[in-house]
């Protein structure tokens, strides 16, 4: 067999059909090198992991920082609790830098571990063993998502936001400072290289909640990819044989070709567990993190933006469009695993009675009843239908919130400057 196949039969030779290199785990490896750059140094050399350090051990300070600042603010020894320290600007703050601290810790682990996960992963691809034809648009796909965190991510309208167009060259930095973590700073404390220092690890914490996001996106469009493959082999085989009759003499070939594609869905469904260890603790920061954000930014929103400029409010609701953007594609892309499990059923269910043997009842009985969905450490499944119920929740939870509110709704928030 020539090493490049363009065309695939579905015949019943059981000869592997390996790509010349796995695109998806490649493009991966290049994502984690990349990684090292904001501190997810994985099993890289040393002074990467020193870099590493220094960056967690500097976003845990400002953290610390932050926490402090809430804890002052909600005593009531805070000299003042308005405006860009207020209580909110101070927990939103404060949660920002602890999704950073610990997404940088999770990504690390996952990106200290993707070895192994790669190397189970050509395993498993190796193991099965009937012709399953590659996903060529896999790659595509994962540079089409990158692209697309790197164009709309609203960095840039975020500061404007802040900033404003009317401010001066020489006070561009101090007022950027002094409003995007007046939670954190007071005038007296301002000085250049804390400003550089905190636009730094602002910028870190910021590159992080997208990264983890991402990383999930990119990691359930590999595993969904691999279902759909052998959805698509078990489509064409079905297809095929319907329209042959199957004698006795090919009846035991039958039987092994349909045990082999059973072993392949439960091999897949093991990969799929497998990564749902290493990477349940960020799905859970994840969506935890995107449901607190879109509910700050949503309430912002309607109870700020409205009054503010409208630089501001065009920033508001750029960000609260990106954050629900971000959060579909986590939780649809990990529901395509769940959905895709499930995905040579309708097929089976078409194959014709007479042709039915053991091997066939117990893929049938499989497939429907072995559920296969990645989740947040066992506390939620990522389904479709959990998309629906976050947005009942942020609903609910808005109306509670503007019910209550009581803030001055004249005053500036500078929150936008760390939502980015």
């Amino acid at each position: 067999m020539s090493k490049t196949v363009k065309k695939v039969k579905f015949t019943n030779d059981f000869q592997i059909q390996q790509p010349p290199r796995d695109e998806f785990l490649t493009l991966m490896r290049q994502i984690f090198h990349c990684a090292r750059c904001f501190g997810i140094a994985g099993s890289s050399k040393y002074y990467w992991k020193l870099w590493g350090v220094v960056l967690l051990i500097c976003l845990t300070v400002v953290e610390i920082g932050s926490i402090w600042k809430v804890v002052k603010a909600l005593a009531g020894w805070a000299v003042s609790t308005t405006g860009h320290r207020s209580v909110t600007a101070r927990l939103a703050g404060a949660t920002l830098y602890a999704n950073a601290v610990l997404s940088l810790i999770l990504t690390w682990r996952i990106s200290s571990s993707w070895g192994k996960i790669a190397d189970y992963w050509i395993i498993i691809e190796r193991a099965i063993t009937t012709r399953i034809p590659r996903d060529k648009y896999l790659d595509k796909k994962m540079i089409a998502v990158e692209l697309f965190f790197i164009i709309c991510a609203e960095h840039t309208m975020s500061v404007l936001a802040v900033i404003g167009l009317d401010c001066p060259a020489s006070h561009l930095l101090k007022r950027y400072i002094l409003v995007s973590h007046g939670f954190l700073l007071q005038p007296d404390d301002y000085s250049v290289s804390v400003a550089i220092s905190l636009i730094i690890l602002s910028t870190v914490a910021t590159i992080l909640w997208n990264f983890q996001d991402l990383l999930l996106i990119l990691i359930t469009l590999g595993l969904a990819s691999r279902y759909r493959r052998i959805n698509f082999y078990v489509a064409n085989y079905c297809t095929k044989n319907k329209k042959e009759t199957v004698s006795k003499n090919t009846d035991n070939v039958e039987i092994f070709t349909w045990r082999k594609i059973r072993e392949a869905y439960v091999k897949q469904a093991t990969l799929v567990r497998k990564v749902n260890d290493t990477v349940g603790a960020l799905i859970l920061l994840s969506n935890s993190c995107n449901f607190y954000f879109t509910c700050l930014q949503l309430f912002l929103g309607i109870t700020q933006g409205m009054t503010d400029t409208a630089l501001t409010q065009m920033y508001y609701l750029s960000s609260f469009i990106w954050i629900c953007l971000r959060t579909t594609m986590v939780v649809l892309s990990a529901a395509d695993v769940n959905v895709s499990s499930k995905g040579a059923l309708p097929y089976i269910y078409e194959y014709p009675t007479k042709d039915y043997n053991l091997e066939i009842e117990r893929l049938q009985y499989q497939l429907s009843k072995d559920y296969v969905a990645l989740s947040g450490m066992g506390f939620f499944f990522l389904t479709k239908s959990i998309l629906l119920q976050m947005a009942g929740a942020v609903v609910t939870y808005e109306l509670v919130l503007i019910q209550f509110d009581d803030t001055d709704l004249n005053s500036t928030d500078p929150i936008n400057a760390t939502m980015i």
